[in-house]
């Protein structure tokens, strides 16, 4: 084949168009392949969520609510599904999940909210921690909780970026005297009192400078407390007054097996209070009432019994324990007791709840407004129990309780369970719950969000929530005997 004399130019010239375009390629692959990560996509755990969790959902409600989670307690129920939703790994709205103020805030409400040991394993695998406070506080604390001092301690050193605020200088305070730095950590710690005291830290900073026995006992309020308390011997669990959500796993469960807990005759479980700490302990109850009840041993208190089980979401055996219930009185337990408790049953069996609500509107409708069962019926209803038409007459004249949600913001939980945001029905969700408190929302508000959470696809968490607004409240306990007046 003969060649152009030109054809040793053409070939330069078309080897050099290439060899532009090729680095114009290469270019764009570096631009895409340093573009910020997506701070969200990294699981906690696995949750069973999509990964798409978050298609659609508004950045700036997501904004609003995450520094909630970190901020504000919520009652048990909630807590579990705002631990579920941040667990899961899934990329997140543009102007969230490449934020890193955003990938803290996740970090640390997952913390707060008791599951450190996930949000480690999320800063694990974060890059930037030493570029960004709000990531590397997450980081320290996830670190601290943990017990892995020395990470924690390399996360403060590596930081470039606000070292000077209190929390870095009580953390690297903490390092420095553990590294027998003691002059070093003394200068900090004066310059640590001076952004704001912590009591506690206050208390127990000075015995690891000095070696002197501190006063008073350990301090599980932070991680850096935590830490410090562990370094001195003291006595973890001792301070479980102090713990957080985000230290109370720390504590060692009340009973190690079945016959230390009959010997206390269940006294941690009966002992509880409503709420966070009852539902501590019944998870820890959870494999002991297991095996009581699979050995068909005889059951003292089975209204305690079946409440723990199903606070613990074992409906197996939350079942068993309503199949003992028999007879014309059970000690501790009435007639409406047993229609609330059969009512959370079939909630969280995800079986019919037509039954259950029958009952409960007919017991509805014999107590009046201030019957417990009008706002478990609505409770119970949101979940898509069908109605006779003589039973829908009666409902609707039933009372739930006021409403303390924004109307707006119920709106849009409604709006995105229809559109199918699961992300954004979630949020939405969890921003009323915040704002309720322990308690959790009224039957009115957590009827909607029940009813909204099962419309959007998220019917396990619908569940849950529903069961915790029908258990009946825990017997009052006995009054205390009057002291004998001294003669």
């Amino acid at each position: 084949m003969a060649f152009s004399p030109r054809s040793p130019l053409a070939l330069a010239a078309a080897v050099s168009v290439l060899a532009a375009a090729a680095s114009v390629h290469a270019q764009e692959v570096a631009v895409s392949t340093l573009a910020p990560p997506d701070l969200f996509s990294n699981p906690a755990a696995d949750t069973g969520l999509p990964g798409d969790l978050w298609k659609d959902a508004s950045p700036g409600l997501m904004r609003e609510t995450l520094p909630k989670l970190a901020a504000k307690p919520l009652s048990p129920a909630f807590a579990d599904f705002a631990r579920r939703v941040l667990a899961t790994g899934a990329r997140a709205p543009a102007g969230v999940g490449d934020d890193p103020e955003m990938g803290g805030t996740r970090a640390l409400a997952l913390i707060a909210l008791g599951e450190a040991a996930g949000a480690k394993r999320v800063m694990d695998r974060t890059p930037g921690l030493d570029q960004n406070a709000a990531l590397a506080m997450a980081a320290a604390e996830a670190n601290l909780i943990a017990g892995d001092d020395d990470r924690a301690c390399a996360v403060a050193d590596a930081l470039s970026a606000d070292r000077g605020t209190g929390y870095w200088l009580r953390l690297r305070a903490f390092c420095q005297a553990r590294a027998g730095q003691t002059a070093e950590a003394q200068l900090t710690f004066n310059l640590a009192q001076q952004q704001g005291k912590d009591a506690d830290y206050a208390r127990l900073m000075p015995a690891l400078l000095s070696g002197a026995a501190p006063t008073g006992g350990a301090n599980l309020r932070t991680g850096i407390n935590y830490a410090l308390s562990k370094k001195l011997g003291l006595d973890i669990q001792a301070a479980s007054a102090t713990a957080t959500p985000a230290t109370r796993p720390l504590l060692a469960p009340p009973a190690a097996d079945l016959a230390a807990a009959q010997g206390s005759d269940w006294a941690f479980l009966k002992g509880a209070k409503p709420g966070a700490d009852f539902a501590a302990a019944a998870r820890a109850a959870a494999p002991l009432i297991a095996a009581l009840v699979a050995a068909d041993a005889p059951i003292t208190d089975l209204g305690l019994f079946l409440r723990a089980a199903l606070t613990a979401g074992d409906v197996k055996t939350a079942q068993a324990i309503r199949g003992k219930m028999t007879g014309d009185a059970i000690p501790g337990v009435g007639n409406q007791d047993l229609a609330l408790f059969d009512a959370a049953l079939a909630a969280a069996s995800g079986g019919s709840t037509d039954q259950a609500l029958d009952r409960l509107v007919e017991l509805g409708a014999n107590g009046g407004a201030k019957s417990p069962a009008q706002p478990a019926a609505v409770v119970l209803q949101a979940l898509g129990g069908a109605l006779s038409p003589e039973d829908r007459a009666t409902f609707a004249g039933f009372e739930a309780g006021k409403s303390t949600a924004s109307a707006a913001r119920l709106a849009l939980l409604d709006t995105a369970a229809a559109a199918g945001r699961k992300g954004e029905a979630a949020v939405l969700a969890l921003s009323v719950a915040a704002d309720a408190g322990t308690a959790g929302p009224s039957a009115a508000d957590r009827a909607r969000i029940v009813a909204a959470l099962n419309r959007a696809g998220l019917a396990a968490d619908a569940r849950a929530l529903a069961v915790e607004g029908l258990l009946p409240a825990p017997p009052a306990p006995p009054a205390a005997k009057p002291t004998p007046k001294k003669k």
